[in-house]
């Protein structure tokens, strides 16, 4: 047990630790839900069925295989094996990035432990960790220049989430790459990029895969939602990120020409590895959620870019003092993990969001006929706590126009609810107890169900 080994220990038990505490969202909620019905049904869900507004209406529904995984983790073992499996994923996809990255140890300890905090953001019991995994996957493929077996992964990546299209990023930027460090290889590695395009079709959205990816994507553009926003300056949590971004991107200017007339780089893939994480960056600038990918591929990257000195017998760090005091150290950290997840999982953490509504306040709704008014924000846990309400609308946004969900927003931001209550036939509403809409259905004379400092459920 050697130092390097120490805190490779501590390091990897820090982002274990950190992944088994991540927060179930709104998502998680409407996304068990949908692996619930499948797992019944047993067909794939590609129409509405959670809502009013929209009932029946398609829904191009491109996370089907994740929802029904995530169902039957979630009827195995609840919540808590649901995260400990999405916490698994995340730390699995560090370990590839590790065994990527070409610096010795101290050196890829220290990248790894300066981006971390950005690269854990939005880590959530969501289908976005399985591509995080399956994004390591692909890089480590393209850099070991084992192409046979894309097309098996991408056929993989594009049941279980949209965000396949990174994939996609990578295979152009590799193909790019390859022309210069090995030409001989960019015929086969262009074969089986076009068979892991036809793979991403063979899909329940058959020939629409794409399509209905583009229109999504273009419908979110209109929504201003929080993670599809660009990282702010002034956040705490994107200070690492706009470094790696920016040392990324000067280096690669300082030291791209040395890079590219190495014969060891291009021996041993190092053009793809930066190739593959500038590809990824213009991504990171446009949204928050696409900043966890990038600085992943930006560790290996940055490492070739610093120094591509390798380890070797002689730069290896051999030493093997107190070898007895690291084993305890590590001894110790395992045990202060593992005991903290368990309490975690025990006592259910607040942060955690495992009972994110009170039981009282959905017992509250079937007292409540008529149709029901939700703000976006909440939708995803009434679809999953609230069985049998239809709610007014939620997070996954497809199956939404961007008018109806723009005018929800109107409403919350100026109180006249009245227009958009009588064209729904709303007479129910489960909203935040402090909001301008809460104050003026009570003026309006609406009946208070349920209140407390946080939600309120009125009826008319």
């Amino acid at each position: 047990m050697t130092f390097d080994r120490l805190r490779t220990v501590l390091l990897f038990l820090a982002i274990a630790s950190t992944a088994g505490l991540m927060p179930a969202q709104s998502d998680t909620w409407w996304q068990l839900r949908a692996g619930h019905d499948m797992w019944l049904a047993r067909h794939v869900l590609l129409t509405d069925t959670f809502s009013h507004t929209v009932y029946g209406a398609f829904w191009p529904n491109h996370e089907w295989l994740s929802q029904i995984l995530f169902y039957a983790l979630y009827a195995a073992g609840g919540m808590p094996l649901l995260t400990v499996a999405s916490a698994a994923v995340v730390t699995g996809a560090w370990a590839i990035v590790w065994s990527q990255t070409p610096a010795p140890t101290h050196a890829r300890f220290l990248l790894t432990t300066l981006v971390i905090i950005s690269a854990c953001t939005t880590w959530s019991p969501r289908p976005g960790v399985l591509s995080l995994l399956l994004l390591a996957t692909t890089l480590a493929l393209l850099r070991q220049r084992r192409y046979g077996w894309l097309p098996a992964v991408f056929w993989l990546w594009a049941n279980l989430h949209g965000a396949v299209v990174m994939g996609v990023v990578l295979l152009v930027a590799a193909l790019a790459a390859a022309l210069v460090e090995r030409p001989e290889s960019v015929r086969r590695l262009a074969a089986f990029t076009a068979l892991s395009l036809v793979a991403t079709v063979c899909t329940p959205l058959g020939l629409h895969f794409w399509t209905d990816i583009a229109q999504s994507l273009a419908r979110i553009g209109q929504l201003g939602i929080d993670e599809w926003a660009p990282p702010r300056i002034a956040s705490l949590a994107s200070l690492p990120f706009l470094l790696a971004a920016t040392a990324l991107a000067w280096l690669t200017a300082a030291r791209g020409r040395e890079l590219l007339r190495d014969p060891e780089a291009r021996r041993n893939g190092h053009i793809t590895l930066c190739a593959c994480a500038l590809a990824l960056l213009p991504l990171a600038l446009s949204a928050v959620r696409n900043v966890p990918p990038f600085v992943m591929l930006a560790v290996p990257a940055l490492a070739v870019l610093v120094s591509r000195q390798q380890n070797s017998p002689g730069t290896a760090r051999a030493a093997v003092a107190r070898p007895h005091v690291n084993r305890a150290i590590a001894g110790v950290a395992a045990l202060a993990s593992a005991i903290t997840l368990a309490l975690s999982d025990a006592r259910g953490f607040e942060h955690l969001q495992w009972t994110p509504l009170p039981a009282a306040s959905i017992a509250s709704l079937d007292t409540c006929d008529g149709n029901l008014y939700n703000r976006y924000d909440e939708g995803g846990y009434l679809i999953w706590f609230a069985h049998g309400r239809k709610v007014f609308l939620d997070g996954r946004q497809d199956p939404y126009p961007p008018s109806l969900i723009q005018e929800q927003i109107r409403v919350e931001r100026s109180g006249d609810f009245r227009g958009l209550f009588r064209r729904y036939d709303i007479r129910c509403a489960y909203i935040p107890a402090d909001s301008i809409v809460a104050s003026r259905l009570q003026r309006a004379g609406w009946t208070p169900l349920y209140r407390d400092s946080r939600w309120a459920v009125l009826t008319q």
